[in-house]
């Protein structure tokens, strides 16, 4: 009996991957910490990713902006991962804070007090290492000039203190912080821009994430075929509140909690119901009991 020619043999009996779905083959997940993982699957935001690599290796500012829950938490924590995961990583929410409290916060007192008690600078806290700054669409026109000059020190070698790593984050679109009265326009010539596109517009990376939340949140292993079939029913949704939102159904699904979806007419949200069947059981149940 003759051996078949390689070139002979069918592409899916050649290659074991072949029977397995793109979104399976072509995601990466990205441990962070524990629980706490960067999945993406769809090209864009596998371009973004190879762009975050490059900007931890030549720190810069950056800004990352998205709608709520796309993701751009996880991304700074990706950026400042690749960069030197040990030195500090500090998180501030900035959203309708005045210049003052804002000023004081991040840089500290014109005044250092004795008191113990008072929180040190952020820009010491992160000394060496990553400063997120949150929701900083309406950052005070005082404390954007104050960072400016900060990265003017630091560009010329004089800035004893700071961090490695600027990094901010808002949900508010690129054309509102650039209407007048809103940010500086020299203030955000200074960052690299990376806008993070809504789970809707990257549907490729439902699958994947549906895995590794299902995983995530339960000890059953579920199987390909399952999983392709809960996230091409979730593929209609529009997904406002995108990957949180999805993480928190999934969330249900595996506490076993029953849900489904209204995807008709205006109304696309998503609707926790308990079956009517079981409804009506345990309602005669504790009748009869009584």
């Amino acid at each position: 009996m003759k051996d078949t020619p390689e070139s002979q043999i069918p592409p899916e009996e050649n290659d074991p991957l072949s029977s397995l779905p793109d979104w399976f083959t072509q995601r990466e997940i990205i441990p962070l910490e524990d629980h706490l993982a960067l999945v993406v699957c769809h090209e864009t935001m596998r371009a973004i990713v190879a762009l975050c690599r490059v900007l931890a290796d030549a720190p810069a500012p950056v800004l990352l902006t998205g709608e709520t829950g796309v993701g751009k938490s996880l991304l700074s924590r990706f950026i400042h991962a690749s960069g030197d995961p040990y030195a500090p990583f500090v998180s501030h929410l900035t959203a309708g804070l005045d210049a003052r409290m804002l000023l004081e916060r991040i840089f500290g007192p014109d005044s250092p007090s004795p008191d113990e008690g008072t929180p040190r600078a952020l820009i010491e806290e992160a000394s060496g290492g990553t400063l997120v700054l949150e929701e900083m669409g309406d950052l005070p026109t005082a404390v954007q000039q104050r960072l400016m000059a900060l990265w003017d020190e630091q560009a010329a070698g004089s800035g004893d203190i700071g961090p490695r790593q600027f990094i901010c984050t808002t949900n508010t679109p690129r054309r509102l912080l650039l209407a007048p009265g809103a940010l500086l326009p020299e203030f955000l010539e200074r960052f690299r821009h990376i806008h993070v596109p809504p789970l809707r517009e990257r549907k490729e990376d439902i699958p994947a994430l549906v895995a590794y939340f299902s995983r995530l949140k339960t000890s059953r292993t579920a199987s390909l075929k399952s999983l392709e079939s809960l996230a091409g029913r979730l593929a209609n949704h529009a997904f406002p509140g995108n990957v949180r939102e999805l993480e928190s159904l999934m969330a249900l699904e595996a506490g076993g909690l029953p849900w489904r979806w209204r995807v008709t007419g205006a109304d696309k949200a998503c609707c926790v119901r308990p079956p009517v069947g079981n409804t009506a059981k345990r309602a005669g149940g504790r009748k009869k009991k009584a």
